[in-house]
């Protein structure tokens, strides 16, 4: 695979489909309770909807802090971060621009996958563009089957910067 500069990247497109669920059952939790108390007036059915929908609730907030993607263009000399959005509401994570002097390292986090199962699932690694103290992390690449080493390697001697691997060494067999 060969890469070159400019880089254009987007990392987003996996949280946002889990966001967007997310959202989605917080919706349908909400539009039942209101059903349950205008409609059917049925309070302990709203009651039982508005605890689980605390527990969707609780675990969207967590989907939200957490999420790791973005979208940009990365360059010789800098990367331009574009503001992560998800129907109209901004999602925290990097953003705006930083100059290559900023980062460190490029870090592959490597995952371990299933194997013997006829199960895919994706993605089994991340490279990341690590920041220095003060500049966040930003996630340039999902890729499968061990691709992330080479685009790894490809992006740190582009960009002159170190190359590290981290995470499982293996695959776990089930």
């Amino acid at each position: 695979m060969a890469i070159t500069l400019p880089y254009r990247f987007d990392t987003s497109g996996v949280w946002h489909t889990i966001l967007k669920g997310a959202f989605g059952l917080n919706a349908v939790l909400l539009v039942g309770i209101l059903i349950s108390v205008l409609i059917q007036h049925q309070p302990l059915k709203a009651v039982g909807l508005a605890v689980m929908e605390l527990v969707v609730f609780g675990f969207t907030r967590v989907f939200v802090k957490f999420q790791t993607g973005s979208a940009g263009t990365l360059t010789a000399d800098r990367v331009v971060i574009e503001p992560n959005v998800l129907l109209g509401i901004p999602l925290p994570g990097p953003k705006g621009t930083y100059t290559l002097d900023h980062f460190a390292a490029v870090r592959v986090e490597l995952r371990s996958r299933p194997v013997g199962t006829g199960a895919q699932g994706g993605p089994h690694e991340l490279v990341w563009l690590v920041g220095k103290p003060g500049t966040p992390d930003i996630v340039l690449a999902l890729t499968k089957s061990r691709a992330g080493q080479a685009v790894g390697r490809e992006l740190a001697a582009l960009l002159a910067l170190e190359v590290e691997e981290v995470g499982a060494p293996r695959e776990i067999r089930l």
